[in-house]
């Protein structure tokens, strides 16, 4: 047999061997209870590493996870190992690590036996290096050593056996840790998308976003530089996050023809690289601390790149990590076309125009976000009482999530001049209530006003509420169609108001009922829930003010169509809000 292998013994145990591993199995068994109930990862690898070096006697030890991209083992924790071996990076054949992730099999040997030791200082030391497998593949790495040859087959079948238990609680703290990946990174959208509807200056938004990013993602290194207007061939970093933001003060600036910001400018694409010291791009941050890996996301509103979401850390990026950061950058396109348009806004029409978009990201987008963060965070105590709950509930995020970038991306389309002419003639072509067809992503709002009509698309939206856990009675029996842009103004009425009832009315049921009579349509939306109570007259332009922005944003979609808004509500016994757009409102038809 090899030195350096440990094999299974061939022959029959005998009575010793018998209770030596009763013994073996009862240490384990308490060493595993130990560790069952935690579930960060990080906590829980410290402890099985503790508890691996206390159950054989080891002297020291490391705990590893396998990066499978990058084809290596980097090291979680250490126990009384020397200074730097934290967060160290082993390739197959280098080191404990490296050997065991080569061969796939355990080791037991003289540390300074193996081909590439990185530890000069545990030379003559024993060690045992042991894989961590789940799911029929290495997923981490386990290594202890002593200064004696006390470590031997006895301790490595002990370590063997602890392995098996340590993979199933590293699995779980796994999914555990991605549950709340998802978690923060609904938080964090929502957050951001409330930033973009705020009546912020530029710089104050853009930090708040980059706080948002650092504290919810855990960036460590993270910046949001902008071209300068007057110079379109330079990125001025004014807003930091996270250490740079302790660490370089006032603005510095960069040509975009240098660098991985510049790279993701100028090819208006992400840049996603995972070993910055093999990239000839990269150009470290001046006073900024080195980082392994770098993700420059462009900010891009149509074909135009406004500035870079860049961020940085030592452990590799993924392509959700991607994906999170370009949904924020896609959301601070609009946020910083709005507050530029806000500080230079000299005419009634460009302030208008503002507000609108701020109504469509509220109603359009936060609400769909709002949705998907409440599910999210019930996602895990749902896979705990079922596991089709949970998968249903996983399904849902994902139907909500597309329905919300839908309906971004025909915002976005929407501050393009040619699109917002084009899209201006079709609404005026349909003013008389066709349903001519348009480019709108199958999932948006506008895109079910226009294939099915408001009764139709008021009846999927209350199914869609109720599939969430409110029952939705809906009466849409004795409506006559109105022209689209006045139907869109109802639906987006009806989908502020449901949403209310959602956050804040803890209801148990909701009526929705949209009729025509002889005077007009009128939009009604009744709950049983806890209602609130106003000293003032509740159709009065405070009174709706006091709601916040969703209900003055009501009221401005009613007004623009020629309707009025009544809300009706008293404490314990619910809210009823009425819209109610007369025939004759002064508007062609």
């Amino acid at each position: 047999m090899a030195k350096d292998t440990v094999q299974a013994p061939l022959s029959e145990p005998n009575t010793g061997q018998l209770r030596r591993l009763l013994r073996q199995q009862e240490s384990v068994r308490a060493v595993v209870e130990s560790i069952s109930g935690e579930l960060e990862l990080q906590p829980l690898l410290e402890r099985i590493l503790r508890h691996a070096c206390e159950l054989i006697g080891a002297e020291h030890g490391t705990i590893g996870l396998v990066d499978q991209e990058r084809d290596l083992v980097r090291t979680a924790a250490g126990y009384h190992m020397p200074a730097g071996e934290i967060g160290a990076e082993m390739s197959r054949g280098v080191g404990l690590a490296g050997a065991v992730l080569e061969r796939g099999t355990p080791v037991l040997t003289r540390y300074g036996d193996l081909p590439h030791p990185t530890q000069p200082s545990l030379r003559d030391h024993w060690v045992i290096g042991m894989p961590i497998e789940w799911d029929g593949r290495m997923i981490g790495f386990l290594g202890v050593g002593c200064s004696d040859k006390s470590l031997g087959l006895e301790q490595a079948e002990t370590l063997a056996a602890f392995a098996r238990p340590a993979a199933i609680a590293i699995a779980n703290a796994r999914r555990y840790q991605d549950e709340q990946q998802r978690s923060e990174r609904m938080a964090l959208v929502a957050r951001v998308a409330r930033l973009v509807t705020a009546d912020l200056h530029l710089d104050d938004l853009l930090q708040r976003a980059a706080d948002a990013i650092h504290e919810l993602l855990g960036f460590p290194n993270l910046a949001i530089p902008l071209i300068d207007p007057e110079e379109p061939e330079i990125l001025v970093v004014n807003v930091k996050g996270g250490h740079y933001k302790q660490r370089i003060e006032g603005e510095y600036r960069i040509p975009i023809t240098v660098g991985l910001m510049g790279e993701a400018v100028r090819t208006q694409t992400t840049v996603l690289v995972n070993d910055v010291t093999a990239d000839p791009r990269y150009l470290q941050t001046p006073g900024g601390l080195p980082a392994r890996a770098e993700l420059a996301v462009p900010i891009l509103l149509g074909d135009r790149a406004l500035g870079v979401v860049n961020v940085e850390r030592d452990e590799p990026f993924s392509s959700e990590d991607a994906t999170i950061v370009g949904i924020i950058a896609d959301q601070l396109a609009v946020a910083i076309e709005n507050a530029r348009l806000y500080a230079s806004a000299q005419q009634v029409a460009v302030l208008e125009e503002r507000q609108r978009l701020a109504r469509e990201l509220h109603d359009a987008v936060t609400q769909h976000l709002s949705t998907i963060t409440l599910i999210a965070q019930t996602l895990g105590p749902a896979y705990e009482r079922s596991h089709a709950e949970g998968e249903g509930r996983a399904r849902r995020v994902i139907e909500l999530s597309q329905t919300a970038l839908d309906e971004m991306r025909v915002l976005l389309a929407e501050l393009r001049p040619r699109k917002s002419r084009r899209s201006a003639a079709g609404r005026a072509a349909g003013g008389a209530g066709g349903r001519e067809s348009d480019d709108a992503p199958a999932g948006s709002a506008r895109s079910r006003l226009r294939r099915h009509g408001l009764a139709d698309a008021l009846r999927m939206l209350a199914a869609d509420v109720s599939s969430d856990g409110l029952p939705i009675e809906a009466e849409l029996g004795r409506y006559v169609p109105r022209p689209v842009a006045e139907e869109e103004a109802l639906y987006r009425i009806a989908q502020e108001a449901l949403s209310n009832v959602v956050k804040h009315a803890a209801a148990t049921r909701v009526r929705l009922r949209l009729t025509t009579d002889p005077t007009g349509t009128v939009l009604s939306i009744a709950d049983d829930g806890t209602g609130f109570a106003t000293s003032i007259e509740r159709t009065g332009e405070h009174a709706i003010q006091m709601g916040g922005l969703g209900l003055m944003t009501m009221r401005e979609r009613a007004t623009s169509i020629g309707g009025t808004v009544r809300i009706d509500s008293s404490a314990a016994e619910g809210t009823t809000v009425e819209v109610v757009v007369p025939h004759t409102n002064g508007r062609e038809t």
